[in-house]
């Protein structure tokens, strides 16, 4: 079916070359002037329709870049796409660290080729950051076509530094593909696997080795067993990998915690084999990017885990399977490291950090959460008798997209709401929160933004993206004896 599906995609680009025009674009960085990564969406306007590229989701090379639907990814910066004739408004951008330029009217097909010589500036300062999406399908899953290289331009082009293959039930490995395209100052990769069951949901595993001998090249074994099964299992053959709770209340076919009947305030599941023995829950899942209620719930489940002695992290991933929509990267993780640079990432580290908390999430804004020189995942020892700490707070976003409020959690309950104002500056808050402290407890903050970040990010039609974000937890020893202890944990 995929070869078919690869077939008439050519005959349709046929077809389209046939009658357009071509495209010379030129993307460069503001700073150094250097050619860079970029994606380009094309919008139809003054009545040509917006251009399918292609019509599926395998991407159409152009170059050092692949087309697919109405949008170009370059590796390159530079290239000539052949599309249909017509009037565009050209977005050109690469993701939420850098500013975005918006060409309006683009005449393709005309007498002369149309050019599009542009600059993009980092404005957002991710310093000692590194960004990265756990959940990622390509066509090593029977339900997507992406080809695992189209995914390697998708990436490079929206700015996510860390791709983990989590196909269902084998282990893919991006790393040969990246070094063949020469993207490895831009992407790293680590090997996963989506443990998929029939009934107890889907799970992210990383980093697993890869095995051509055993059956999903290495795949843990999930078939006719328990969570507690596969989970002791994981721990058994890669102690050091992550296992992450994936969409754990997207439905009743596929969220674990539906499944299992698991009631967050009691701390209980009512099916047997349920088992807490997980490392990360993924509260924002990328087809859910709109939906905030559902969104909002699963908060309150990690709250509750928090709150019960179980000190998960929170994560955010795409879980993308097509190219059109629930797009790679939105959301994505930032975890803090020594070395941002993803050339010499490490696997083993990416899985200490995850575990040790020190992230957070977003799908845009950036968020920096201290308290003096210590921040996510970190333990304070507050001083005896000492009530009242303060935790500095800055938000950044690029110009492109809006940050409407903040919200302060403490120990899992709103501390302060923080409207802000509407604004295109990069820092759009900076200041210090005061953070009342009678017991050992913990700071979270979410930011949210009131508008989609289409077209760059979504159609508002079939997926509508708006900023958010959410940091792991600080957390506060009060009672001094060296360690956060959970309100509720079991003793």
């Amino acid at each position: 079916m995929k070869r078919i599906l690869g077939v008439l995609a050519l005959l349709y680009a046929a077809k389209a070359h046939a009658a357009g025009g071509d495209l010379v674009y030129s993307v460069r960085d503001a700073d150094t002037h250097a050619l860079m990564p970029a994606k380009l969406t094309f919008i139809g306007t003054k009545g040509t329709p917006t251009p399918q590229l292609t019509f599926n989701d395998i991407g159409r090379q152009e170059g050092g870049a692949v087309a697919a639907w109405n949008r170009l990814m370059s590796l390159t910066g530079e290239g000539t796409l052949h599309m249909p004739a017509g009037r565009y408004d050209v977005w050109v951008s690469r993701g939420p660290e850098w500013t975005a330029q918006v060409l309006h009217d683009v005449v393709i097909g005309g007498k002369a080729d149309a050019k599009i010589d542009t600059t993009l500036k980092h404005v957002v300062d991710t310093r000692g950051f590194l960004s990265g999406d756990f959940h990622v399908h390509a066509s090593s899953s029977p339900d997507s076509q992406v080809p695992m290289q189209d995914r390697i331009y998708e990436f490079c082009s929206d700015g996510v530094e860390l791709i983990v293959s989590t196909d269902h039930n084998i282990v893919a490995d991006y790393g040969p593909i990246i070094t063949q395209l020469g993207a490895g100052r831009y992407l790293a990769s680590i090997a996963g696997d989506e443990m998929t069951t029939g009934g107890w949901g889907h799970f992210g595993a990383f980093p697993l080795e890869r095995d051509r001998e055993r059956a999903g090249q290495g795949a843990v074994f999930v078939h006719g067993r328990s969570a507690a099964d596969f989970f002791a299992d994981v721990r058994r053959i890669a102690p050091l990998a992550i296992i992450d709770v994936h969409h754990p209340r997207i439905d009743d076919e596929i969220g674990y915690f539906n499944l299992t009947h698991f009631d967050s305030g009691s701390d209980k599941a009512q099916r047997p084999g349920f088992s807490f023995d997980f490392d990360a829950l993924e509260v924002l899942n990328g087809y859910q990017d709109s939906e905030r209620k559902h969104v909002d719930k699963v908060i309150d489940d990690w709250f509750a885990l928090l709150d019960h002695g179980h000190i998960v992290t929170a994560t955010g991933n795409s879980d993308t399977h097509h190219l059109d929509h629930n797009i790679g990267g939105y959301p994505r993780n930032y975890i803090v490291v020594a070395d941002d640079d993803p050339q010499h990432l490490t696997p083993e580290q990416v899985a200490a950090d995850v575990r040790g908390h020190r992230s957070f999430f977003t799908t845009a804004p950036f968020v920096r959460l201290t308290v003096g020189n210590q921040s996510y995942g970190d333990l304070v020892r507050v001083g005896e008798g000492q009530k009242l700490v303060k935790a500095h707070l800055e938000v950044q976003a690029a110009p492109w997209v809006t940050v409407s409020s903040i919200t302060v959690y403490l120990g899992g309950h709103e501390l302060k709401k923080i409207p802000v104002p509407a604004s295109t500056d990069v820092l759009r808050f900076a200041g210090d929160i005061d953070v009342p402290l009678t017991r050992d407890t913990y700071l979270v903050v979410r930011v949210d933004g009131n508008k989609p970040l289409a077209p760059i990010v979504g159609d508002l039609i079939r997926f509508d993206v708006r900023p958010m974000a959410l940091t792991n937890p600080i957390f506060f020893d009060v009672d001094g004896n060296g360690r956060f202890d959970a309100p509720q944990k079991r003793r």
